[in-house]
């Protein structure tokens, strides 16, 4: 998660939403915990197939951490 490169952080956001696809709980799970410190562009891949509401609510825990 602390790579410096975007695009392993793009990677790694997608692996997360891929995953979380089969077990949507395990998913949200890691999210509730580890949104707020997750590089942005990881969180935005992440969670681009939420609704928005559920978009906004992970967003802003990343705001608030900063």
């Amino acid at each position: 998660m602390n790579d410096k490169h975007d695009l392993i952080h793009k990677a790694v956001g997608g692996w997360i939403r891929e995953a979380g696809k089969s077990k949507r709980e395990y998913l949200i799970g890691f999210l509730d915990k580890y949104a707020a410190t997750m590089p942005r562009t990881m969180l935005r891949y992440a969670i681009e197939h939420f609704d928005q509401t559920t978009r906004i609510h992970y967003l802003d825990l990343k705001k608030s951490a900063t």
